[in-house]
């Protein structure tokens, strides 16, 4: 049987296998992988698809359809509910042989909500599908915090998420990036293709996260505009404005990244028919940046640490000016970047985990069925060096 592992990274191999093939959570061997199962990454520069070359490959590179028995996925693997994670499912069914099974992970509800990942309603709510004519479910709680996802009576419709644009278009995109290519490191699928993902994966956790913030900050369905500056070509500002739990009337996306033309126009074109005249898709250089309009949420995503400091606090002053009072200042930075000092000048600061979708609060530590990922977390809520920083500016502010 070919059953493959989905990991964060190699750190976390042991532990998410430990998680299926313990006995304590398997006793009756209903989901324990057999011993040849090929563990992948979304990290990893191999690439491979016949699974038997005994390495680590990436798990976003093409596999054959009906390749698979058996997709396990582990508890490393961010979980977040969101169209992002429910189209990411999808997919993986579709590389499944007749009758072949995800295995996942799932939180208890309260739990699940804590950190805006699966539950076995969303699974329910979003999957649901009678197998044959017999009754039972295609969502199968098979053990403790472990269920099972199979193809039922009927597809699941098309769940229009970033990362079903990537999965249909990824073949087009690397190629025409092999085609433009001008660095020798990226003029072979293996050398471009990592890179291809590495904004497509980041995207899952930032929307996740700043979903997460807006729903904390304004009412549900509040309707607000969003200008979202960062290297990413629309990403981020494109999972927003499909997101059904949030009200993005209209956004901006500021793009500084000069070598994305032919993904920017990919972009464009594939989700102007979901996203139309709401979305606004620009490029400009990082000290360029100008604003049309006021808005009421900003972000501003990895774009500062090539900036010296004075460069980030003008920046920073620049998107505070041209917030709405009552507006979200939202900022992050991958590379650790102490932003406290002159964020605190506008007002109290907010934090917020860049591992789950969870506001950091000092007397509350955050749970995951993930040892690593639990040590990561707390290390995170003492250090606070890449988490998600908010501030609301006041409604009475001019």
């Amino acid at each position: 049987m070919s059953h493959i592992a989905l990991h964060l990274s190699e750190e976390f191999i042991t532990e998410d296998l430990d998680y299926y093939f313990s006995t304590e959570r398997d006793k009756n061997n209903q989901v324990r992988p057999n011993e040849n199962i090929y563990s992948m990454t979304p990290t990893s520069t191999h690439l491979s698809q016949t699974l038997d070359d005994g390495q680590i490959s990436n798990f976003f590179f093409p596999c054959l359809p009906n390749l698979l028995d058996r997709i396990y996925i582990g508890t490393s693997v961010p979980l977040f509910a969101n169209n992002w994670g429910a189209s990411f499912l999808l997919q993986l069914l579709k590389i499944l042989k007749p009758g072949g099974a995800i295995i996942l992970p799932v939180y208890p509800e309260i739990q699940a909500q804590e950190k805006g990942y699966w539950s076995r309603s969303f699974l329910e709510n979003t999957f649901l599908s009678r197998k044959r004519w017999t009754g039972l479910s295609n969502v199968i709680a098979e053990n403790d915090g472990v269920m099972s996802l199979q193809v039922g009576r009927k597809w699941p419709a098309p769940i229009p998420s970033t990362i079903e644009w990537f999965y249909q278009e990824r073949s087009n995109l690397a190629l025409q990036g092999l085609l433009e290519s001008e660095d020798d490191n990226c003029n072979t699928i293996e050398g471009f293709y990592p890179g291809l993902v590495e904004n497509v994966w980041k995207n899952y956790t930032y929307s996740a996260v700043i979903e997460k913030i807006l729903s904390d900050n304004f009412a549900a369905k509040t309707p607000v505009s969003f200008h979202n500056i960062s290297n990413d070509y629309g990403l981020l500002l494109t999972e927003l404005l499909l997101s059904t739990h949030i009200n993005i009337i209209n956004g901006v996306t500021t793009d500084v990244c000069e070598k994305a033309k032919s993904l920017r126009h990919n972009f464009k074109n594939y989700f102007s028919p979901h996203t139309g005249e709401h979305h606004k898709i620009e490029s400009s250089l990082i000290e360029d940046i100008s604003f049309h309009q006021q808005s009421d949420i900003i972000s501003i995503i990895n774009v500062l640490s090539d900036l010296d400091e004075a460069g980030r606090v003008a920046i920073l002053r620049l998107a505070w000016q041209n917030l709405r009072p009552g507006g979200l200042l939202i900022v992050h930075e991958d590379s650790k970047i102490y932003l406290y000092d002159v964020l605190g000048e506008f007002g109290e600061l907010q934090a917020y985990s860049s591992i789950v979708a969870s506001k950091i609060q000092p007397n509350v530590n955050i749970s995951h069925y993930s040892s690593i990922q639990e040590s990561k977390l707390l290390e995170e809520k003492n250090d606070q060096g890449n988490v998600f920083l908010a501030v609301k500016k006041l409604v009475t502010e001019i």
